[in-house]
């Protein structure tokens, strides 16, 4: 629904900003796949993440290590609610990342669940 990809994309967003470095780049890009699905990819340039510090990322409250090293405080919760609302519309989130590379998130939504909403 319309109020949960807001509030996803307001998530995303604002993590992608918190954590890339002046001068670097924050996109989103809308598309749609072969089979009909939108596709939406939040990409940054930002100090990015290992994959512990994605685990970490994902869990309620949890703190990427890379976040506390670089002074960066949050709650925590970004991540996983983004996730859960994603799942909650019959969609999935993928993340790729790369400690000082930036971060890669894709969403993706069923073109039925877009049809309906």
């Amino acid at each position: 629904d319309k109020r949960s990809l807001t509030q996803i994309l307001l998530n995303l967003l604002s993590n992608a900003v918190k954590f890339t470095r002046p001068g670097g780049q924050v996109g989103v890009v809308s598309s749609l796949s072969k089979d009909g699905d939108l596709v939406i990819t939040v990409q940054d340039t930002g100090i990015g993440m290992s994959d512990e510090d994605l685990s970490r990322a994902f869990a309620p409250f949890g703190q990427a290590r890379s976040a506390v090293i670089h002074g960066k405080k949050g709650t925590g919760l970004g991540l996983p609610l983004a996730k859960a609302l994603t799942e909650a519309n019959r969609g999935a989130l993928s993340i790729v990342s790369s400690p000082g590379d930036g971060t890669i998130v894709e969403l993706t939504f069923p073109s039925t669940q877009v049809l309906q909403d």
